[in-house]
């Protein structure tokens, strides 16, 4: 009987406590899934520009004579003098509630990127809505350009741009940071935070000139439709926008961190100087390894790659040990040099710390680094890095000669 009167109190308890005390209908809200934020026109305003998602648009079939697919999203704009006053600005124009946790990517101006992002990410930092998964992408410009520009292959844009980050790995020239890991960096004093990049590309002059009349999707919108690509990083020194790295300067970058995955290094023939030969990067690590004597820092960078050969533009045979081992050295020398340039644009323009040479010096040396830390700013511009790359080549790939083809 005891346990009978214990079950029937559990079971009690249990349908007394569960239910989906807050739980909202998909129809009563405004799923978000991409965020800008810009500097607004009035003085101390903050300008936000979301996209809303469209469910019935999602599921609609492409549309037939040429009017091109309907949009997937809503572009939502509303001004404020914070992010959450902007985002309850907002709903005077939406008859749902903007919800965040579908939120795939977050878009920073320049403009505010270089007045410093603390600020604006604190709300993101509190919002228990919104996922710390999502991307952080700086813009080259607007973002509210970003935001509204479209893609040929996905009716949500937000969804183009999550793909374009995740795709990124394929060149090794880009960044992937999501809004976790910049908050984790910006919070660290032994480092400086980096975010991807992203612009519109801008329409070639040739193109105008070719276009004798709009383009069908082009009639409904004033001009062409903005497109977007997502290359090199922005470098912060602390909150704010220090500046750009280029692609190869951002594998440079990527090779310090063992973040190459995948690419192509581009070298001239050993047999041929004018004709090129494609290396494909199959995989790489690195190890930052420093070491203090006599009061001096110094930094050594190790990376080893392996590849294969992937492409040439001559016809002749390179698979030989001599021409291998010329390759391999143009490799490294290619290697060395993106290396080179990203140190030489972090100590001496910027004096940023993007590469964790200082949570390196914290774990190996953290009697020293308490010395370090107060004036790691100068410190950092002055050590000496030292680069070391193995590569090696391992394939040639299938390669048949044609009929009557001479090798030599």
């Amino acid at each position: 009987m005891k346990r009978q009167l214990i079950a029937i109190f559990i079971i009690s308890v249990l349908f007394a406590t569960s239910g989906c005390w807050n739980r909202r209908e998909l129809n009563t809200l405004a799923i978000i899934m991409a965020i800008g934020i810009d500097k607004a026109p009035e003085d101390g305003k903050i300008k936000l520009t979301t996209q809303v998602l469209k469910p019935d648009e999602i599921k609609a079939p492409a549309a037939t004579g040429g009017q091109g697919s309907p949009k997937g999203v809503w572009v939502l704009t509303s001004t404020g003098h914070t992010i959450f006053d902007a985002y309850r600005n907002a709903t005077m124009q939406s008859d749902r509630k903007l919800y965040n946790s579908q939120t795939k990517v977050i878009v920073i101006s320049e403009e505010m990127a270089r007045a410093g992002v603390r600020p604006i990410l604190d709300f993101f930092d509190r919002d228990h809505e919104l996922r710390r998964l999502s991307w952080l992408l700086i813009a080259k410009g607007e973002a509210k350009d970003i935001i509204e520009a479209e893609h040929e292959q996905e009716k949500i844009p937000a969804q183009a741009i999550e793909s374009l980050v995740t795709a990124s790995g394929a060149t090794s020239m880009a960044v992937t940071v999501n809004l976790h890991e910049f908050l984790k960096m910006l919070a660290n004093k032994a480092t400086d935070p980096f975010a991807s990049r992203i612009e519109i590309i801008a329409e070639e002059e040739t193109e105008k000139k070719a276009a004798k009349k709009p383009k069908p999707e082009e009639s409904q919108q004033n001009g062409p439709r903005k497109r977007m690509r997502l290359t090199g990083a922005a470098v912060f020194k602390d909150d704010k926008l220090a500046g750009w790295l280029n692609r190869p300067e951002t594998r440079g970058l990527n090779w310090i961190l063992g973040k190459v995955k995948s690419g192509i290094i581009i070298v001239k023939s050993p047999k041929d100087e004018n004709q090129y030969v494609a290396l494909e990067i199959i995989r790489a690590s690195s190890k930052i390894i420093p070491e203090i004597r006599d009061g001096q820092v110094t930094i050594t960078v190790e990376v080893e790659e392996e590849g294969n050969l992937g492409e040439q533009m001559s016809d002749v045979d390179l698979t030989t040990p001599e021409y291998f081992d010329s390759l391999e050295r143009r490799q490294a020398t290619v290697i060395k040099n993106e290396i080179a340039a990203v140190l030489r644009k972090a100590q001496k323009e910027w004096g940023t710390d993007i590469f964790g040479f200082g949570d390196a010096i914290h774990r190996k040396f953290p009697r020293e680094w308490k010395k370090l830390e107060k004036k790691w700013d100068t410190e950092f511009s002055q050590i000496e890095v030292k680069v070391k790359v193995i590569s090696t080549l391992k394939r040639f790939g299938l390669h048949t000669a044609p009929a009557g083809t001479k090798r030599e």
